[in-house]
């Protein structure tokens, strides 16, 4: 069984619950926790510590609050620790590594073996990257159709973001409204684009932010828009190496909460599409004059 899709109650839900101060999308967490709890015979509600990363030497990590959510929502809605499987979950382990640790925290409460975990898992991460392989190639498709001499908006953003429509009080659609075409990050594959000059990136998403970030930059009439939330900690320091990145390059970052309304989004869209506009008329002229220089 799976909550539905953030709507207004769940998020009133999450911030009602919720004991401590925390960024909007932990909040919204809580409300779809509590949407579930006791309609299930179990909840699942791991602790993720880090993710898979394109070179072994990165750490990946996950943010501190993405990591302790489980045992947040636990407390402030005091859930019976029997309706849970709360496995701690390091994503950068290899299958067998993964599969054993599972296995050792929920063969038990699953009344499944070890060995028929590993089995589940492994179909698990061969769809996830049948999935993943499928985005890179619809985002390759989208590239090589969109005329290079329009602007192209690449969205930046943690996946919570970049796709609950409550909380990027739906981006794409307002993008689309106004004529910007855009693609999310995950439809890009920027595993080979150098991270060297940030060597000590701590956070996974951070991480592959970065890299769409100077893809971005190297390219021509692309542009980037980054979505985060007000009190996300991990931004606080990804957003100075974002600008970093960027440079003079136009880019548009968008800090939301629940506060946060379409009407004023839209008004920052609408001054960002006539930047990236009068930015890309600009290089197209260069190039221009370029090829007649060389003529």
């Amino acid at each position: 069984m799976l909550s539905p899709c953030t709507n207004s109650r769940i998020s009133a839900q999450g911030i009602e619950t919720i004991t401590a101060e925390t960024c909007y999308p932990i909040k919204i967490s809580h409300g779809h926790v509590r949407e579930l709890a006791g309609k299930t015979r179990f909840l699942f509600l791991p602790a993720i510590v880090d993710m898979s990363t394109p070179e072994r030497s990165e750490r990946g990590f996950f943010c501190p609050l993405v990591q302790s959510n489980q045992y947040m929502v636990r407390m402030a809605i005091d859930i019976d620790p029997d309706t849970c499987i709360n496995p701690v979950i390091h994503m950068k382990y290899d299958h067998h590594m993964l599969a054993l640790e599972l296995g050792e925290q929920m063969s038990e409460k699953l009344g499944r073996s070890i060995s028929e975990i590993r089995e589940a898992l492994k179909y698990g991460l061969e769809r996830q990257n049948s999935f993943v392989k499928g985005m890179y190639q619809k985002g390759r498709e989208i590239l090589e159709a969109h005329n290079q001499d329009l602007p192209l908006v690449v969205v930046t953003g943690r996946s919570y973001n970049l796709y609950d429509e409550k909380l990027n009080l739906r981006l794409g659609q307002n993008l689309a409204k106004i004529g910007v075409k855009a693609l999310p990050m995950d439809f890009i594959d920027v595993s080979d684009v150098g991270l060297q000059d940030f060597s000590y990136m701590y956070w996974g998403m951070g991480a592959q932010i970065l890299r769409t970030a100077k893809l971005v930059r190297r390219m021509r009439n692309y542009y980037g828009i980054h979505i985060t939330n007000f009190g996300c900690g991990a931004d606080s320091f990804i957003e100075h190496f974002y600008k970093y990145i960027m440079g003079d390059k136009p880019y548009l970052i968008l800090e939301l909460d629940e506060h946060s309304a379409v009407a004023g989004m839209m008004t920052r869209l609408e001054a960002f599409k006539n930047v990236i506009e009068n930015c890309s008329q600009k290089q197209n002229l260069k190039m221009e004059e370029m090829l007649k220089i060389s003529n």
